[in-house]
């Protein structure tokens, strides 16, 4: 991966510079997931992943570090898990699924959970895995753009956490009165914890 910092701390410019380097890590697929693996490591050995009895996760297109190993995990650990399903009116829902054969295409290709599986109503003891292209040393996190996870977690009870490269960890990023900053960022080398 491209170890140049960015020159600029705005969102638009800070999307096309890390979506270039996540081109870049895609043309070296076994330290993509020698990365990926580290990261899911830390987040399951995690004291939110331990005492939490729900799981919301996103599953992993290509180009986002992947997940399968919480989502498997987490079953295996029998907590409720859920995937995003995204509604017309741009907002987002989370489903329970007991198995990934209860997914089909969604509306942007998407795998997501079924219309008859149960929405999830987090609580204190859900934690929310959250993707992003980028996190600064606050926990903001830069998504794809679209908003749904701010949206989501603007009133969210339990806890939130990202995964980001830790090359992708950046002083400081613009950011807004939408931007729902993280509890903690789980890179492939530590784990930031964001003080309360």
């Amino acid at each position: 991966m491209n170890p140049a910092n960015p020159a600029s701390s705005a969102k638009a410019y800070l999307r096309d510079f890390f979506k270039e380097r996540r081109g870049q890590l895609a043309e070296d697929p076994a330290r993509k997931e020698a990365l990926d693996m580290e990261i899911q490591t830390r987040l399951l050995i995690s004291p939110e992943y331990r005492a939490s009895e729900t799981v919301l996760v996103y599953l992993a297109r290509p180009f986002e570090i992947a997940t399968s190993m919480i989502i498997y995990a987490a079953l295996a650990n029998h907590k409720a898990v859920g995937l995003p399903v995204t509604l017309e009116d741009h907002r987002m829902v989370f489903r329970r699924i007991t198995s990934l054969q209860e997914l089909e295409p969604g509306r942007f290709g998407i795998l997501e959970p079924t219309a008859s599986c149960e929405e999830i109503v987090p609580d204190e003891k859900t934690l929310c895995v959250c993707p992003a292209l980028c996190c600064d040393m606050q926990g903001r996190r830069l998504g794809f753009g679209g908003g749904y996870y701010d949206r989501y977690l603007a009133d969210f009870p339990g806890v939130k956490a990202a995964l980001c490269y830790s090359d992708s960890l950046i002083p400081l990023m613009e950011h807004d009165g939408f931007d729902v900053p993280m509890d903690v960022v789980h890179t492939d080398n530590f784990s930031r914890y964001m003080k309360a």
